[in-house]
C-alpha cells in the first residue's frame, strides 16, 4: 500500500520520492490512481494555508507558485496541450501530434492565462477549506477517468495505467471520506462535479482522439478543480 502511494506521489508531483520496490513498477503504476485523492491533500493544504493569509499579495503569489511547481504544473502542462489539440480543427493524428509536441499555441495561451487569473481571484472569495475540496476531488476525477476510458495510444505515460483496475474509483473515494468533516454539501457537490467532469472529458476525448492520453488525464484534474471551486463559489453567493 505504501509503495503504491509513493508511486502515485512520484508520478503526479515533483517531490523527491524513493520507491522501496521498483521490481513491480508496472503493477504499482496501475494501482497508483487509487491514491491520487490521497496525494491531493498535500497541494490542498498548501492552498489552504495560502488562503489563510491571501490578503497579502506576496503570500498569495508564493503559495500558488509553490502549489503549481510541486504539483499542478504537471497537470497544467497537460491542460494546455489538451486545449491546443482538442480545439484544433484537424483529424485525430494531427491532434495527437500537436499534443505530443507540447508547443504552446494560441488556445493554450488564452485559456491557460484565464485559468490562472480565475484561480488567483478565487482566493478572495472562497473559504480556505474549499481549496482542499478542489485539490482532492480534482485528482479524484483522474481516477474516475482512467477507470472508464481507453488509451488513445499504445505508448506514452497515459497508456501505463491500462488495463485499469475497475475498483480504483472506490478506493480513491474512501480516501476522500475525511472531507465529509468539512461539509456534507460541499462533499457531495465536489463528488458530483468531479464525476461529471470525468464523463465529459471521456466523451470529448474519444470524439477528438479516440481515447485518453497522459495530457488528458492531467488536464482533467485541473478542469475538475476549477469547476469544483466555481461551483462552491456559486453556492456560497
Amino acid at each position: 500500500m505504501m509503495n503504491d502511494f509513493l508511486t502515485a506521489l512520484s508520478f503526479i508531483s515533483r517531490l523527491p520520492v524513493k520507491l522501496n520496490n521498483t521490481e513491480n513498477f508496472e503493477t504499482n503504476i496501475k494501482k497508483a490512481p487509487s491514491y491520487f485523492t490521497l496525494v491531493g491533500y498535500i497541494p490542498g493544504f498548501i492552498y489552504f494555508f495560502t488562503s489563510l493569509w491571501s490578503e497579502n499579495i506576496f503570500i498569495r503569489i508564493a503559495g500558488i507558485a509553490a502549489g503549481f511547481y510541486l504539483f499542478d504544473l504537471f497537470h497544467f502542462d497537460g491542460l494546455l496541450d489538451m486545449l491546443d489539440g482538442f480545439l484544433n480543427q484537424s483529424d485525430k493524428e494531427k491532434r495527437l501530434l500537436i499534443m505530443s509536441k507540447g508547443n504552446v499555441g494560441p488556445f493554450a495561451v488564452f485559456y491557460g492565462t484565464l485559468y490562472v487569473i480565475a484561480f488567483y481571484n478565487l482566493f478572495s472569495h472562497l473559504d480556505p477549506t474549499d481549496f482542499l475540496f478542489g485539490s482532492v476531488f480534482g485528482r479524484y476525477s483522474m481516477s474516475i477517468l482512467i477507470s472508464i476510458s481507453k488509451p488513445a495510444k499504445n505508448t506514452g505515460l497515459g497508456a501505463m495505467f491500462f488495463p485499469a483496475y475497475k475498483y480504483t474509483p472506490l478506493i480513491a473515494a474512501l480516501f476522500s471520506a475525511p472531507m465529509l468533516c468539512l461539509g456534507c454539501v460541499k462533499f457531495i457537490l465536489s463528488f458530483l462535479v468531479s464525476f461529471l467532469t470525468a464523463i465529459f472529458v471521456k466523451i470529448i476525448s474519444e470524439k477528438k482522439i479516440s481515447g485518453i492520453t497522459g495530457d488528458v488525464i492531467g488536464g482533467t484534474s485541473l478542469l475538475s478543480q476549477m469547476f469544483i471551486l466555481l461551483s462552491i463559489a456559486g453556492v456560497e453567493l
